[in-house]
């Protein structure tokens, strides 16, 4: 009472923004024709890499591009380990996407037989402690197929989610 009043106000204002036509903006469409040839290319590519496979008779030996079944048991120093043991383990002989050198040598093997093969586990190996070591895989072979050229037709664009061969053209 009787004295001066001093107060302070902090208020926020937004600032002000402005908004510009975006009509005037110029840019440059452009149209992709894509020739017929390209697609029937592209499908037939697609075609090479999902290759059907077949049951071969019972005395034909597995050969590059056979798709090999197999279980195994897995042993270093001849004690098993965790993760050393595959049911119906499925190989195409020449990729070499298992364990190194590991498809080779199953060239020639039949259905029934048995096989040992001896491999280094890899660098990314679960086990530590087994990592760079050479493990031996005695592996029981289930099956061998070959692989048989994949037709396209409606049935295959049906598998790559198309309605029918058209249909998949057009995709």
């Amino acid at each position: 009472e009787d004295k001066d009043l001093e107060y302070i106000i902090s208020v926020t204002e937004l600032p002000k923004v402005e908004i510009k036509s975006i009509e005037n903006i110029k840019f440059d469409q452009y149209s992709v024709k894509i020739d017929n040839s390209e697609s029937e290319k592209r499908i037939k590519e697609i075609a090479k890499n999902q290759p059907n496979f077949k049951d071969v008779s019972e005395n034909t030996k597995a050969k590059e591009g056979d798709l090999v079944a197999f279980d195994y048991t897995a042993t270093v120093d001849n004690k098993t380990f965790k993760g050393g043991e595959g049911k119906n383990t499925q190989l195409t002989l020449g990729k070499d996407l298992f364990l190194k050198g590991f498809d080779k040598q199953l060239l020639g093997v039949k259905k029934g037989d048995e096989k040992t093969v001896e491999a280094v586990l890899p660098e990314n190996f679960p086990e530590k402690e087994l990592i760079n070591k050479k493990a031996k895989f005695v592996c029981k072979i289930l099956t061998i197929k070959n692989p048989e050229e994949t037709k396209i037709d409606d049935e295959f664009a049906k598998n790559l989610g198309a309605k029918d061969l058209k249909d998949l053209k057009s995709l």
